[in-house]
């Protein structure tokens, strides 16, 4: 039998709405008696604790803020950047969305998302800042003083989120609303200096640094939410039930809200893997898959640390799009027809979870590290639970009809540039950027595994990950582990593979 929660209807008046606001800030103590509970973990991680109400009828969130940021670095501190991806979602001539995928992206037309501030605070007073970049999506605060290295920040921010209704990483459909990238996160402070880079409408152009969570959502009681983290409890109240949330360790926190989901669940380990879903008849599958990835990427890799994972059914047309705990599945995957696809999509997200979530790196100057490495570890996955020969298969059919036949075009067309090492506003477009950085890079670790052999290749992928692991990585990072595991320098081997020779 197919269950529906039932969408209740809300006439809020602006008034009642702005009561609301406050009695239920009123309520709350997490932002403000946090101190000694972020002092028992690691004080050098930044410490995110956010307070949001959601209201789903006007798309918007309101949200209060409290950023501890500790200057880890070797050098002063003068300004803090922080990404504002919201506004990315702002000016249609500014679009995240190349111009092929408008028409999906906005189905009724384009529709405005954006973030607004009513107030920032640092160490207790009033702060000067400025909203700059591409789109308006740069939050710069000027510290009054330098922070020297060690010295922590204390930010206080209350701001309000507009979505768009898109059916995207951030915004809303009929199904499902999408948090991905919705709140103001830190900028990563690298060798090059703070990373300022905007939302391309190429590949996931995101970088951060892994940190600590505590989030509470207050959301009308019909709702359930999929989120990153573990949920410490609901509080029930009248109309709204406030949902919270901690995510330890983690590089971003993400959430997707439903008055339609339905839940699955299967324990692998110490992992409680959850099927959100609202097409009932493959909801199933869809556990089953991903509870399946995390079992063999657990043996392959190394173990997934985190109590629980997500593997939620959303309005989103793109396929599939990672966060910690938590990946987002297009929901038309769920259809039978499309079954062989939904277990590939899956299982590439869930490979994910090791390859950017725990061992990071820059989604923009590296691209190739984390998708390559994902994409291959799909094709591993058929080998480990269908056996050597489906593994070969499927390689061999997505060498025919995949990404990988993409590559196979795109070599022979006209002034092709085969480079997979370079950012993505160099690639120039979709069909580039999948050919290259998910066929090539696929068909090369292929390459190197059969050059290494299968024992030498098992025992590169554990290595990295253990050794970079809640770090980001750079590309030198995996040749070095080559190097080290095999005895011989890669370095040919990778400039032959990587730039257009």
């Amino acid at each position: 039998m197919r269950i529906i929660f039932s969408k209740r209807k809300y006439l809020v008046s602006s008034i009642i709405a702005v009561v609301l606001f406050i009695l239920i800030f009123g309520s709350y103590n997490l932002l403000q008696n946090n101190r000694d509970a972020i002092e028992k973990q690691d004080r050098y991680l930044t410490w995110y604790g956010i307070d949001v109400v959601f209201s789903p009828q006007e798309g918007t969130l309101h949200c209060k803020q409290r950023v501890y940021y500790t200057n880890t670095e070797e050098n002063p501190i003068t300004n803090l950047y922080f990404h504002i991806y919201p506004n990315a979602f702002k000016y249609e001539d500014k679009t995240v969305f190349p111009p092929e995928e408008m028409s999906r992206a906005y189905p009724d037309g384009f529709w405005p998302g954006f973030i607004e501030f009513h107030n920032i605070e640092l160490n207790e007073k009033p702060t000067t800042y400025t909203i700059q970049g591409y789109s308006d999506d740069i939050l710069t605060i000027v510290l009054d003083e330098a922070l020297e290295p060690g010295q922590r920040a204390d930010v206080w921010m209350e701001y309000s989120v507009k979505l768009p209704k898109s059916p995207g990483r951030f915004g809303y459909w009929e199904n499902t609303f999408n948090l991905g990238n919705w709140y103001p996160i830190l900028c990563v402070y690298d060798e090059r200096g703070w990373n300022l880079e905007p939302y391309y409408p190429l590949g996931d152009p995101f970088y951060s640094d892994i940190s600590n969570y505590k989030v509470s959502i207050s959301i009308p009681k019909d709702y359930i939410i999929a989120a990153t983290g573990e949920l410490i409890g609901i509080k029930e109240g009248e109309d709204q039930n406030i949902w919270d949330f901690e995510a330890l360790k983690v590089r971003d926190f993400a959430w997707v809200a439903s008055d339609k989901f339905i839940t699955s669940t299967m324990t692998i380990g110490n992992t409680t893997v959850y099927s959100y879903y609202y097409t009932q008849q493959t909801g199933e599958k869809a556990l089953d898959y991903g509870a399946s990835a995390l079992r063999i990427f657990n043996q392959l890799f190394g173990q997934y640390p985190y109590k629980t994972l997500s593997i939620v059914q959303t309005d989103f047309f793109i396929g599939g799009m990672e966060y910690p705990q938590l990946v987002m599945i297009d929901g038309s995957l769920y259809e039978e027809e499309q079954n062989d696809w939904l277990e590939i999509v899956t299982v590439h997200e869930v490979a994910h979870q090791w390859w950017y979530g725990l061992v990071g790196n820059d989604q923009i100057y590296d691209s190739w590290l984390d998708e390559a490495l994902t994409e291959y570890s799909t094709i591993m996955y058929f080998g480990q639970r269908y056996g050597q020969q489906e593994e070969y298969r499927k390689y061999e059919e997505l060498l025919d009809k995949g990404r990988y036949q993409l590559f196979k075009v795109y070599r022979y067309s006209e002034d092709m540039n085969e480079s997979i090492h370079r950012p993505l506003y160099e690639f120039e477009d979709w069909f580039e950027y999948d050919a290259l950085v998910y066929g090539k890079g696929a068909i090369m670790l292929h390459e190197i595994r059969q050059e290494m052999g299968d024992e030498n290749f098992i025992k590169v992928l554990k290595t990295y990950f253990e050794n970079n692991k809640f770090q980001n990585a750079k590309p030198k990072d995996f040749y070095k582990v080559c190097e080290d595991v095999t005895g011989q320098n890669w370095e040919v081997f990778f400039e032959q593979w990587l730039y257009d020779k």
